[in-house]
Parts: structure tokens; sequence; C-alpha cells
């Protein structure tokens, strides 16, 4: 834990593993929300599981007890369409990902086609084919621009990790050379996605509250917010110790966050 307090103005907080591991909410979870609601810290619920739309995510928090509006929830599907839509002009778009996904893009007025698309976007697709991995890989070969809405290796489920997005750009990538421009976590597009639902102007100010090195606190550190690594999560202190980037806080859960912070507002 460095010494020169950073206080958080707003906070991102990473879903499970941080909040809650699988059905069970972690202490005092309840408790630190209902302080920021209090206090009226800017805050939004932050997860680079793309296969689930962010109205998805509210139902289950809202269902889970958690106070929640769907545009608190901020998926790396939905910065994913964010960037496409404000720093390029491709609206006709190979997708991998999930119906929900899908109707997301097609929501944003974007055409799903593998009829001379503009670009290529692999999200965490649970039902991908070979059909699929095959288009891809075809139009990554015609040099068509190429984006990931994470690069997570692994998800965890109720039945344990399974592949998760990075395992199929793994594959492409040993098929075609070619790695994607990620617009979820730990990409800065997550970030300005953030800043901007929060209308937040200030990212040294900012938060990123979750449990994973390689997204959420690589995110934090490389773009100047302040990290908090949890350890509830898939994280254990040996393996914080050994990872090359430092968070700027390490607390064994929620509950220990919030009883350090709150004397601060």
């Amino acid at each position: 834990m460095i010494s020169n307090v950073r206080i958080p103005k707003a906070f991102m907080l990473d879903l499970d593993g941080t909040l809650y591991v699988g059905p069970k909410m972690m202490d005092d979870t309840q408790a630190f929300l209902a302080f920021l609601r209090e206090k009226h810290i800017p805050h939004i619920y932050v997860t680079n599981n793309s296969s689930k739309s962010a109205v998805e995510y509210r139902d289950k928090l809202v269902s889970r007890g958690i106070e929640v509006s769907e545009n608190q929830v901020l998926t790396s599907g939905d910065s994913t369409i964010r960037y496409l839509l404000k720093h390029t002009d491709y609206r006709r778009v190979f997708l991998s990902g999930t119906s929900s996904l899908e109707n997301d893009f097609i929501q944003a007025g974007f055409t799903l086609t593998e009829e001379n698309p503009q670009c290529v976007v692999m999200g965490f697709d649970t039902g991908i084919t070979y059909h699929k991995m095959e288009m891809a890989g075809h139009f990554l070969f015609r040099g068509l621009p190429y984006f990931a809405t994470q690069p997570d290796i692994t998800c965890i489920t109720e039945r344990g990790l399974t592949p998760d997005t990075g395992v199929f750009l793994a594959g492409l990538k040993v098929m075609t050379g070619r790695d994607p421009i990620i617009t979820g976590k730990p990409a800065a597009p997550m970030v300005e996605a953030a800043l901007e639902r929060l209308g937040f102007p200030d990212s040294r100010t900012l938060a990123m509250v979750g449990d994973q090195l390689d997204t959420d606190i690589t995110m934090g550190v490389t773009n100047n917010l302040i990290s908090c690594l949890m350890l509830s999560g898939e994280t254990s202190r040996e393996k914080a110790d050994a990872f090359q980037i430092k968070p700027d806080y390490v607390f064994d859960h929620i509950g220990k966050l919030f009883e350090f912070f709150r004397k601060y507002y």
C-alpha cells in the first residue's frame, strides 16, 4: 500500500470476484454501495463479459438486491460499439458474438453480415462455430480491420473455468498472425466509455476496483486510474506480489476497501 493516499471521486466496479463471488454477495457490498449513493459518489459497474447485455446485467444485479439502472452498467460490448461509432466509419460488421451482443449492435445501427463487411469483431461468443472462425480468418487474411471486445482467456462460470474470447483470438493469431484492437478492459476505450457515462472528466481520481491483474489492474495502472485490487476473486496475494504491474491498493475484499476509504468522505 502506498503512503500518499489517492482518494477516488468516482468508482468503476468490477462484478464477479469483487462485489460477489458466484452466488455469494461479498460482506459489506450492500453497505459500500449504499454509502456511495448516500454521498452521491459517481460509480459504474463494469464487466468484460460481452456475452450478455447491460440490461441482462442490470436485471442480475437487481435480483441480488443492488439498486442500479441500465446506464450504470458498462460491458465490453458497449465499449466496442461506442468505439466503432466514435472513431470509425465501419457500419457493416462481421461479428462473432451471442444473440445479446448481436442485438446490441443492431440497435446501435450496425449491419451484421458475411457479405463485404468493413471490419471483424470478436466477442465472447458462447456458441462459436467452426464456420465463424473460418469466416473471421478469411476476412483477416483479406486485411479487414480487426477488433475484440476483450482478451480474457478464461471465464468463471457455475461449471468452473470456461474458454473466453482470448482463446478464439489465439487461434486466429496462429492462423493469420494478426492481433486485434482491444476495446474492453484493459484498453483505454473502456475507460473513455466509463468517463463519458459518468460525466466525469478526470481519470486521475477515478478508481478501478477489481480482482483481475491482467485486465482490471493493468487498465487502472496504464490509464493512471486509482487501482484497487481485490483478493476476493481470482488473484492471491502471492500472485499479486509476482505480477510486474503494481496496484495502488490491495484489499482482502470490498469491506476492507470500504473501511479504508469511508473516513475520507
